[in-house]
């Protein structure tokens, strides 16, 4: 059986997301993103944030099938708990430390 690849992506907020706040940040990026995409959709991507690099900066990870249609997802949300907000998407690699150690 192969094992699951993953991609890992650097994601930049338009909005500060303070400590106290990530889980419901968490909790509401993930409804958003199956509003965007789909059930079967979200799963197949498979997203989960794995650490916030700074206030305003994220990794989430997903599979390697379902990446782009992350990225797509993530650039048409508009709302996150009833909350403005836009993300960008900054880099996309195999490995999380790659990712971690871009500097911008």
């Amino acid at each position: 059986m192969m094992r699951d690849k993953h991609r890992y992506v650097l994601v930049e907020s338009g909005i500060a997301i303070p400590e106290s706040e990530r889980d419901d940040f968490a909790f509401g990026l993930r409804n958003a993103l199956l509003h965007c995409i789909g059930e079967s959709n979200y799963h197949r991507a498979n997203p989960k944030i794995m650490e916030f690099a700074a206030q305003n900066r994220f990794i989430i990870r997903s599979s390697l099938w379902g990446c782009g249609q992350l990225v797509a997802a993530l650039a048409l949300i508009k709302k996150v708990n009833g909350n403005d907000a836009y993300f960008y998407t900054l880099r996309s690699s195999g490995t999380i430390r790659s990712v971690a150690d871009f500097k911008h």
